[in-house]
């Protein structure tokens, strides 16, 4: 008797560990892991996946959200990454106008090679860097700097 009574009381003790502990807050606990996600919080989803799995205590009702958390945390550096390389983009753009800038500057016939028109196109070059993150902004007036002493130096003297 005393086997079978054990038998039983592990047997309920199982079936305890799998269930939920309690079903009203282990569907609150999945409903706000899905709605942190919905609005692109996956550090609170992971929180609150934790919180489910401790009162949930059913796999099934958590390994999906371990799922879809990755996949929203993949998602969000995919567009980390996309953005990343559209503002590098853009940087690159503006680096190549700031260029043109410059070499239409050489190209003009050498009696307009006047301090006032070098202002001019510096003016021009230093647009480029507006809207800029604040890394590529100085990349670009950097090199605008550079270029216009370049070519202040080379003026010819007044006489």
């Amino acid at each position: 008797m005393k086997s079978w009574c054990h038998i039983v009381a592990v047997g309920f003790a199982a079936l305890g560990a799998v269930g939920c502990v309690d079903k009203e807050k282990c569907d609150e606990a999945i409903r706000v892991t899905r709605d942190a996600l919905s609005k692109d919080q996956p550090d609170i989803a992971r929180q609150w996946r934790d919180r489910a799995w401790k009162i949930c205590n059913d796999s099934e009702k958590t390994a999906p959200l371990d799922k879809e958390i990755t996949d929203k945390e993949a998602e969000a550096a995919k567009k980390a990454a996309d953005l990343a390389k559209g503002v590098a983009t853009a940087a690159q753009q503006r680096m190549n106008q700031a260029q043109g800038v410059w070499l239409a500057f050489d190209k003009l016939p050498e009696k307009d090679h006047t301090l006032e028109r070098l202002d001019a196109h510096r003016d021009t070059a230093a647009r480029m860097s507006n809207g800029l993150p604040p890394e590529y902004a100085q990349q670009v007036e950097t090199y605008n700097a550079q270029q216009y002493a370049n070519r202040k130096a080379s003026l010819p003297t007044p006489k």
